[in-house]
């Protein structure tokens, strides 16, 4: 995925976290790192009487995100010295500062939480809006150092939307020299039919058949490059299709989910799936949506 790498900046420990996360990546496909930090500030109000001014001129912000962008900088020259890196400081609401810059880059890096613990008590406003609106995938880093070994597992499901995902984790597979752990998940639709085992085994053979059509239809459009020599294990699990998949990604370095939607109105909130991973998977998640047509 050699190209740029969109990295969100804000100072908080879980930026700082993406940053990291970031530079290991592009070292590995040779991409170049935008960083960007969107600042905002309070405007003048006069609301019915009572009349507000921000604590800060918008050149205070202005100047705070520049030093927080160098600091950056320091630490990608730290880190990596032969990687490429611009910096931009921008006013404007950071979800959508990052989301214009998505055009075009191959990742957008966020933190899942940002600076506020309030504000960010479900999950960051940032990230949770760029899974809205970026062209591009996005890779939420949580809390703690990201695992940079094992496989990549990836929710798979028949639609459009997993296959996409897969594509992408059988792609970052081959970067990454790993392997992929495609999750199907089947639920039996009343509680009673699990005791025919004879339905169940139906079940679960075509959820991998399923799963495995899935797996050859993508090997097969990747045959002549890195990416078809991956080795793409389907695992079918019985139960909720997140915790089917958090429940295979303790070993994992990455989880791919999809946005399962269809237009804007539809992904207002993710679909259930991708959301429940999201807020509760320890380890960085990427968003990947449909390629633009």
């Amino acid at each position: 995925m050699a190209g740029r790498i969109v990295v969100g900046i804000d100072g908080s420990e879980q930026s700082a976290h993406a940053l990291e996360w970031a530079v290991s990546r592009a070292r590995l496909g040779g991409a170049q790192l935008e960083l960007i930090s969107a600042y905002t500030s309070v405007p003048d109000l006069n609301f019915y009487g009572y009349h507000g001014v921000p604590s800060q001129p918008v050149e205070w912000y202005a100047e705070f995100a520049g030093e927080l962008l160098e600091a950056a900088a320091a630490r990608v020259r730290e880190l990596a010295p032969e990687l490429t890196c611009t910096l931009t400081s921008q006013l404007g609401h950071p979800a959508h500062v990052l989301a214009d810059a998505s055009e075009g880059a191959d990742a957008v890096v966020v933190g899942r939480r940002g600076l506020g613990g309030v504000r960010s008590a479900l999950m960051g406003s940032v990230s949770n809006r760029l899974t809205i609106h970026a062209k591009c995938p996005v890779i939420v880093i949580g809390e703690g150092e990201a695992p940079r070994t094992g496989p990549i597992v990836v929710g798979v499901d028949g639609s459009e939307f997993g296959t996409n995902a897969l594509r992408y984790a059988i792609t970052e597979a081959a970067v990454r020299g790993s392997s992929v752990r495609a999750v199907a998940a089947y639920e039996l639709p009343h509680p009673a039919l699990r005791d025919d085992p004879e339905l169940v085994a139906r079940m679960q053979a075509d959820v991998e058949a399923e799963a495995t059509g899935a797996v050859t239809q993508v090997l097969d459009e990747v045959k002549g490059t890195n990416a078809a020599s991956v080795n793409v294990e389907p695992v079918a699990v019985a139960g909720p299709a997140a915790e089917a998949i958090l429940g295979h990604a303790e070993d994992a370095q990455l989880i791919v989910v999809g946005t399962h939607g269809k237009g804007l109105v539809q992904r207002i909130l993710l679909g259930s799936v991708s959301r429940r991973v999201l807020n509760d998977a320890d380890r960085p998640v990427a968003v990947v949506d449909l390629p633009e047509s």
